[in-house]
């Protein structure tokens, strides 16, 4: 894996976060998500961490500006097409918008796939870490269980909420270096 797709890969949870902080009638949370992924991506290719800044900081307005013309495109497209239209207009095939739009219903072909792989990775990376450490992750990243605040962990592990953020610290580091020497 070279270190612009690590970058991306140990980051997306970044991309995740800003993209529920936009509401949109038009794009759900995948699409921005996935327009927040884009300017991640830009983002990595023009980084430089000789500079000191970290990736998050020198991400995040690239994220955001993707995301952003996403939803002002979407929101600014005039040319509304009927569904039954041939695409492109005038031609005389019978390709049209009703063939390419997603069936919301419909099982996606590689989600079982890459839901099993994501959580064997999780899972490999996680047995790096003590048991408190496990705890902490998986609780504040909602790891197998919904996400949870460093108060809300402290008090079910009987910690202060600054113990909680050293320990979340402390484990974030391990694997970090983990995927370093990978």
């Amino acid at each position: 894996m070279t270190d612009k797709e690590k970058l991306i890969t140990a980051n997306m949870g970044y991309v995740v976060t800003l993209a529920r902080q936009y509401k949109s009638d038009i794009l759900s949370t995948d699409d921005l998500i996935s327009e927040g992924s884009i300017g991640m991506m830009k983002a990595a290719e023009k980084y430089d961490p000789s500079r000191g800044k970290p990736f998050v900081t020198f991400a995040a307005p690239y994220i955001r500006r993707s995301i952003e013309a996403a939803i002002s495109r979407l929101e600014n497209d005039t040319d509304i097409r009927s569904t039954d239209e041939s695409l492109p207009v005038g031609s005389n095939n019978n390709y049209t918008l009703l063939n390419v739009l997603e069936d919301k219903d419909a099982p996606k072909a590689d989600a079982a796939v890459e839901a099993a792989s994501l959580s064997d990775d999780m899972t490999r990376a996680i047995d790096i870490l003590n048991e408190r450490e496990k705890t902490v992750i998986t609780h504040y990243f909602g790891i197998g269980s919904e996400r949870h605040t460093m108060a809300e962990i402290g008090e079910k592990m009987n910690l202060k909420r600054e113990r909680v953020r050293q320990i979340r610290n402390q484990a974030v580091r391990k694997l970090r270096k983990a995927v370093k020497e990978d």
